[in-house]
């Protein structure tokens, strides 16, 4: 006897059908065929419906969506004697094997499947000839796939056993991680403290309560839910209708937004910022509200702080803009008078410049006229008295040898007057300036040092052009030699001077060097060195600059930078 025809007796006996793998209910339906050995036996079918239907049993079978293998039990009480004689593709598929691998072996073949309910069930059910659910087995070897498995086991005869088969391990994973995001999602919100969240009906009735929502109202899960929300606003947005209209709003337009005052259960008020959120279904029915609520007073009171403070910080600003305004008007005459004195000091001061200037050139004017007086008055005097001298010295007889002797004594008085007066002239205006120009100024001083203070100076001149300077220029370097010597004689302690004057880009360069001891600038600064400030004012009166550098143990350096004048070219007349 056949074994199908009782196989699909028993298809009635699955629990709530057969669900496929997207978790619809498939109905078991024979597949049709137009050509093949199905074909065939429909055709027959018409001719001969029981044994046509016989027939198609086993293409039934394969074409069945669930898992189905036949077993067939060689040894009545052992279980691992049950043999797979037949399988569907479905079955092969869902276990991840194929119909070869499974076809004729038996359940000892599957060691650890003997240690599930799976043999003894099976067992069970042939002996009982009733159907027995195994319920969900969690199984996978080198033969079947890791999966959970929903098994259900139906008695076909006395020694056939059919096994439906369903892999619901995606569906299992599914529920769970669903179960798992649900618990997550409850306890977040039950565990939030800083929001109040809670849900309400259609009509604004409280429908669940988290921790938060009871550490902000006051109110326990048991005693809210239920109520409605207004009793969490002042009497007069009661009154009003604010809780209604809020409502209104978050159904029409998706969500609310709202500040105010809000009342505690025990009557104590407090700021919050709440969003309600209108909750549909899938095909757009209002089912409920969500709402989020937040304590904002402390924010808004420190708001209000803020702006009590930056009001106050406005008015003081104000009172000190005003002040600043006094001072800077106070500040910009002082500023005028300032600048206006500074005017005046600095005209004063190209005043006094002025006139130093001119007294400089008054006072070389009256030296070089005094030297020339000298050299030219009392010299040719000197040089009468002597020549007066030497004729009465010639008249007289060898008896007025008394007389004689006076007359020379005389001639050598006259003799030291005249060397005296040419010093005097010399040191007054020297006639080399004038006469020869001032490289041979220059020489004659540097001589004339290193005659009276044994100083070795030496004074290095350009040799590729004559010096061309105006007599104002002339004087002024000279002068500024001259005081540079007389400074290394008093305080250098020297025994060496380097002059070098030398004409590079259009400026005179003139630097006076001595190996003395040296010097602090800050020192020089601080003593307020006429000498120093003659010679600056002289370099500045050329539009020049003069420096002095020095460092103790190295001696020191004056440097003077003058501009030189264009040279004047000679105007030619036409003819």
């Amino acid at each position: 006897m056949s074994i199908y025809p009782a196989l699909f007796q028993v298809i009635s006996w699955l629990p709530d059908g057969i669900r496929a793998e997207d978790g619809t209910q498939r109905i078991i339906m024979t597949t049709r065929r137009s050509s093949g050995p199905g074909a065939q036996a429909a055709k027959a079918a018409l001719k001969k419906p029981a044994e046509a239907m016989a027939s198609l049993y086993p293409e039934i079978l394969k074409g069945m969506p669930v898992g189905v293998l036949i077993l067939h039990l060689e040894s009545p009480r052992d279980p691992r004697t049950f043999r797979i004689i037949d399988i569907n593709p479905a079955a092969a598929s869902l276990t991840g094997t194929t119909l070869e691998d499974l076809r004729g072996k038996t359940l000892g073949d599957f060691p650890k499947l003997l240690r599930t309910p799976f043999p003894g069930s099976c067992l069970e059910a042939l002996q009982a000839q009733e159907p027995r659910n195994v319920g969900e087995i969690a199984y996978g070897d080198e033969h079947i796939r890791e999966g959970i498995y929903a098994v259900r086991v139906f008695p076909l005869s006395h020694d056939f056993l059919g096994v439906a088969v369903e892999n619901v391990t995606e569906q299992r994973r599914s529920e769970r991680a669903l179960r798992e995001s649900e618990e997550r999602f409850r306890l977040l919100i039950h565990g939030v403290q800083e929001y109040g969240i809670f849900q309400l009906d259609r009509l604004g009735h409280v429908m669940s309560w988290n921790a938060g929502a009871e550490r902000l109202m006051g109110y326990a899960a048991e005693e809210i839910i239920g109520k409605h929300f207004s009793v969490f606003y002042l009497k007069e947005d009661v009154q009003s209708g604010k809780p209604e209209r809020n409502l209104a709003e978050a159904a029409r337009k998706g969500q609310s937004e709202d500040e105010g005052w809000r009342i505690r259960k025990d009557g104590s008020r407090f700021w919050t910022s709440a969003l309600m959120t209108a909750l549909r279904d899938s095909q757009g029915n209002l089912r409920g509200f969500a709402k989020l609520t937040r304590d904002m007073t402390e924010r808004r009171e420190r708001e209000e702080a803020l702006t009590r403070a930056k009001e106050l910080l406005e008015l003081r600003v104000e009172q000190r803009a005003a002040v600043l305004t006094r001072v800077n008007e106070e500040l910009r005459v002082e500023i005028a008078e300032r600048k206006h004195a500074e005017e005046q000091f600095k005209e004063t001061l190209e005043q006094l410049r002025s006139l130093a200037a001119r007294l400089q050139r008054v006072r070389e004017e009256e030296r070089a006229s005094i030297a020339r007086e000298i050299h030219d008055e009392l010299g040719q005097a000197c040089t009468a008295i002597k020549m007066d001298l030497a004729l009465i010295g010639n008249k007289l007889s060898k008896r007025q040898a008394q007389l004689r002797a006076k007359i020379e004594s005389s001639m050598h008085l006259v003799d030291d007057m005249i060397v005296t007066l040419r010093r005097i002239a010399s040191d007054l205006r020297p006639r080399a300036l004038d006469d020869l120009g001032l490289a041979a100024a220059l020489e004659w001083q540097a001589q004339e040092f290193e005659r009276h203070t044994g100083i070795h100076c030496h004074v290095a001149l350009p040799a590729a052009e004559p010096l061309n300077l105006d007599p104002e220029r002339s004087t002024a370097i000279f002068r500024i030699f001259q005081e540079s010597l007389t400074n290394v004689a008093r305080h250098a302690e020297a025994t060496s001077v380097e002059a070098r004057l030398e004409i590079a880009e259009g400026q005179l360069l003139f630097t006076v060097h001595d190996n003395g001891k040296g010097f602090a600038p800050q020192e020089a600064k601080a003593k307020k060195s006429l000498g120093l400030v003659g010679m600056q004012e002289r370099a500045y009166l050329l539009k020049g600059e003069l420096s002095i550098e020095g460092a103790l143990g190295s001696g020191t350096t004056m440097t003077l930078r003058i501009p030189l004048l264009p040279p004047v070219q000679p105007r030619l007349d036409s003819q």
